[in-house]
């Protein structure tokens, strides 16, 4: 590699790995994303990891490297214990694990209601101290408060793994043989439908549009998709709130159109560019590179 490398950060997720490689301003020099998830593969988590870095490893052996995600989970390469909330997010540096050389970030846990997170802490660190709520869509969206820099507390939904169910198998089944096409104007509407919590439509009603002829199975998982993170995010905000999103893709536009709808008004930060700035930032306070 042409540039100096002074840090490899890494995020593996439950689907897929990526890894970074950073120069001394800790601009991305290089970068590795793979369909080789924590969850997806069983065996030799290290192995695994070292081989997918092993160009950057034999340029650079004795590079720090700095990892979040399912790395410090029960199939990673070390079970790290999460750290309670509330707490400071400028305490995180502090709480590094190292494990086979790899310093691991570690989740976060809450006692009431239980709940956990892995991968989101790292790019709450790349945010501003002073931000308020935060919401990350993904399979399990997770939404976050955050007051003067401390977190303190979180709740995550199921919204994207709840889509991928319904559209998958049982009465809301994608349509067979139809070609599915996005209609914002479909979106919104049923977006629309799941705000109200005292008359919200139950996911059924998409089902029942199309069997009566109001929805052109075309748009059935426009529909349904609305429908769900509509109630996602009614759950959780109302018009007039003000919150950062975390997305990046179609899950970003899908949000961006439903908080529009709602009429909240955010910010948005790409998702891969807040892991990648938060790894940084993280090996920099915590003394790793210089």
């Amino acid at each position: 590699m042409k540039d100096r490398t002074i840090l490899i950060g890494i995020d593996w997720g439950a689907s897929t790995f990526r890894a970074w490689a950073f120069d001394e301003e800790g601009e991305v020099i290089g970068g590795i994303s793979v369909p080789d998830g924590i969850l997806t593969h069983s065996g030799d988590a290290l192995g695994r990891l070292k081989f997918h870095i092993n160009e950057w490893l034999s340029e650079w052996p004795q590079v720090p490297i700095i990892a979040c995600g399912g790395i410090g989970g029960s199939q990673g390469i070390q079970n790290v214990d999460h750290r309670s909330v509330p707490m400071m997010i400028a305490d995180l540096p502090k709480h590094l694990a190292v494990a086979h050389g790899i310093h691991i970030v570690p989740g976060l846990k809450q006692a009431s209601p239980p709940d956990v997170m892995r991968g989101e802490e790292t790019q709450l660190f790349a945010l501003d101290e002073s931000i308020g709520a935060v919401c990350f869509p993904g399979t399990h969206t997770k939404h976050v408060t955050v007051e003067h820099g401390r977190i303190i507390g979180f709740t995550t939904e199921i919204t994207g793994e709840l889509r991928a169910l319904l559209t998958a198998n049982g009465g809301l089944q994608t349509p067979q043989d139809v070609q599915q096409e996005f209609s914002e104007a479909v979106f919104r509407e049923w977006v629309e439908y799941s705000l109200d919590p005292d008359d919200a439509a139950s996911p059924f009603a998409v089902r029942a549009a199309r069997m009566t002829g109001l929805l052109d199975p075309k748009h059935h998982e426009a529909a349904l998709t609305g429908l769900l993170i509509g109630a996602d995010i009614a759950a959780h905000y109302d018009p007039g709130d003000e919150l950062t999103l975390v997305a990046d893709g179609a899950i970003l536009e899908s949000y961006r159109l439903a908080l529009d709808t709602l009429g909240a008004e955010f910010d948005e930060l790409s998702a891969e560019e807040a892991t990648q700035d938060g790894l940084f930032e993280l090996a920099e306070e915590a003394g790793l590179i210089g």
